[in-house]
C-alpha cells in the first residue's frame, strides 16, 4: 500500500472515533495525528510531526538560533515556549497587561536581528484604554535569556483608539526599522484611507518604537507619521524577500480576492474602494487596477486567508529554495481546507508555479517559519494549536 493510501486510511480511522469539539460556535473536528506522517508533494516527500501541541488558539510564533519556540496564545493571554521539542506546561513571566477579546489579544513575537547580542523580544498586543470598548495596537519589548520570563519589558509605542481589530504581524527590514501591520479595517467603513487613524496600515518603526525620520507622510499636516503604506484590510503575514529587500504583504479579501503585494512607501492599496472579490454581502468589488492605487502581485480567488508569510532559503528542501510559503486557514470558506501555499517565482517575480500543501492535515496553518535546522515549521490555530515540523521523508 503507498504511503498516500496508507495515511488516508489513519486519518479516517481517527476522524471515525471523534466527537467533536467547540469552541465560539465554531466546530474542529480534524485532529492530529499521533504519529509522525509522510506527506507527497510534486518534487518532494515530506515526514509532518506534531512537535508540540496543547496550546490554545495560538497567533504567532518564533523560532530562536538554539532551537526554542516562542508562541503567542492570543485570548489566555500567555507567551509560551517549546525547549528541545517540548512544551514548557508554564508560560513565561513579565507580561504586560493585555487587553483581549474579539480579535484581539497577544499577537505577533519576533526576536531583534541582533537578539544574540542584546537579547530583545517584539511582541505586538492590545492596550486597554480608559474610554470603554476602546483599546489600541501597541509594541513593547522585553529581554530573553532563556529563562522562565522575559525581563524589563517596557511598551515602546501605542497607536490610535480602536474598537475592533484583526491580527497583526511584525518584520524586521534588512536596515533595522521594524514594520508592523494593522487591522480593524474589516468592514466597509473608510477607516483604512483615514490617514489619522492606524487601521489597515502597515506602521514603519526604529527598534525603540520612535518614527523614522525618512518615513513617507513624516510633515505632513494630519497624517500619522508612523504610516508607511495605506488601504489594507486584515494583513496577518509579512516578509523580506531575501535579496531585494522589498516588504511582502499577504491581505485578506471579504469574500475571495486575497492578494499578495509589494508594499511601496506611501503606497495605497485600495480597500475598501477597489479590490479583487467582493463584499461580505456578495456585492462584487470595484476592481483594480486603477489610477493612484497599487495593484497586487498575486491573489486567490477563491480566498484562502492567507496567514504567516517567508521566502525558504534552506538547505533541507533545495529544491524549494526561493520559493513562498504562507499558511491558509480555509479556502472559500470551508472549514477543514487549510493548508500550506508554495508559490514559485522566476527571476523576475513573475509567478511560474502554486502548489497546496499538508492539506492531508485539515488544520488552520496560521503561521509558517524556516528553522535554524532548515526544516519548515508551522502553527495551527484550533482549540488544540500545535507545532508541526517537516523534513525531508528517508
Amino acid at each position: 500500500m503507498n504511503r498516500s493510501l496508507t495515511l488516508f486510511f489513519t486519518l479516517v480511522a481517527i476522524y471515525a472515533n471523534l466527537t467533536p469539539v467547540h469552541a465560539q460556535g465554531r466546530p474542529t473536528p480534524y485532529p492530529l495525528p499521533t504519529d509522525p506522517v509522510v506527506l507527497d508533494t510534486v518534487n518532494a516527500s515530506v515526514n509532518a510531526t506534531v512537535i508540540a501541541q496543547g496550546i490554545p488558539r495560538p497567533f504567532g510564533f518564533e523560532i530562536l538560533a538554539n532551537g526554542d519556540i516562542l508562541i503567542t496564545d492570543r485570548y489566555t493571554p500567555a507567551l509560551r515556549v517549546i525547549r528541545n521539542d517540548a512544551l514548557d506546561p508554564e508560560p513565561l513571566g513579565g507580561l504586560p497587561t493585555i487587553r483581549t477579546g474579539f480579535h484581539s489579544g497577544l499577537l505577533d513575537v519576533i526576536a531583534h536581528p541582533q537578539f544574540a547580542d542584546n537579547g530583545w523580544i517584539y511582541l505586538s498586543y492590545h492596550t486597554a484604554l480608559a474610554t470603554e470598548g476602546e483599546y489600541a495596537i501597541t509594541v513593547g519589548r522585553g529581554r530573553y535569556d532563556g529563562g522562565d520570563k522575559l525581563m524589563d519589558f517596557e511598551q515602546l509605542f501605542i497607536g490610535t483608539p480602536m474598537t475592533i481589530s484583526g491580527g497583526s504581524r511584525m518584520v524586521f527590514a534588512p536596515d533595522g526599522k521594524l514594520f508592523v501591520t494593522v487591522g480593524g479595517a474589516m468592514d466597509r467603513r473608510p477607516l483604512a484611507q483615514d490617514l489619522q487613524r492606524l487601521e489597515g496600515k502597515v506602521l514603519r518603526l526604529n527598534d525603540d518604537g520612535s518614527i523614522p525620520a525618512d518615513n513617507p507622510f513624516v510633515g505632513q499636516a494630519d497624517v500619522r507619521p508612523e504610516i508607511y503604506s495605506y488601504g489594507h484590510r486584515d494583513q496577518y503575514a509579512v516578509a523580506i524577500h531575501p535579496d531585494s529587500g522589498e516588504l511582502f504583504h499577504a491581505e485578506l479579501g471579504p469574500l475571495g480576492g486575497d492578494k499578495l503585494n509589494v508594499i511601496k512607501a506611501g503606497g495605497n492599496y485600495g480597500w475598501p474602494l477597489y479590490g479583487y472579490g467582493s463584499y461580505n454581502d456578495g456585492e462584487p468589488m470595484k476592481k483594480l487596477p486603477q489610477e493612484g492605487f497599487e495593484s497586487a502581485l498575486l491573489i486567490w480567488q477563491p480566498g484562502i486567508v492567507p496567514s504567516g508569510l517567508m521566502f525558504y532559503t534552506g538547505d533541507a528542501f533545495p529544491q524549494w529554495q526561493g520559493n513562498l510559503f504562507t499558511g491558509s486557514i480555509q479556502r472559500g470558506r470551508l472549514p477543514g481546507t487549510g493548508g500550506l501555499e508554495r508559490i514559485v517565482f522566476n527571476e523576475n517575480m513573475w509567478e511560474l508555479q502554486r502548489e497546496t500543501l499538508v492539506t492531508e492535515l485539515r488544520q488552520r496553518i496560521r503561521d509558517v517559519a524556516q528553522g535554524p535546522d532548515g526544516f519548515i515549521y508551522l502553527l495551527t490555530e484550533e482549540d488544540n494549536g500545535a507545532v508541526i515540523r517537516l523534513e525531508p521523508a528517508q
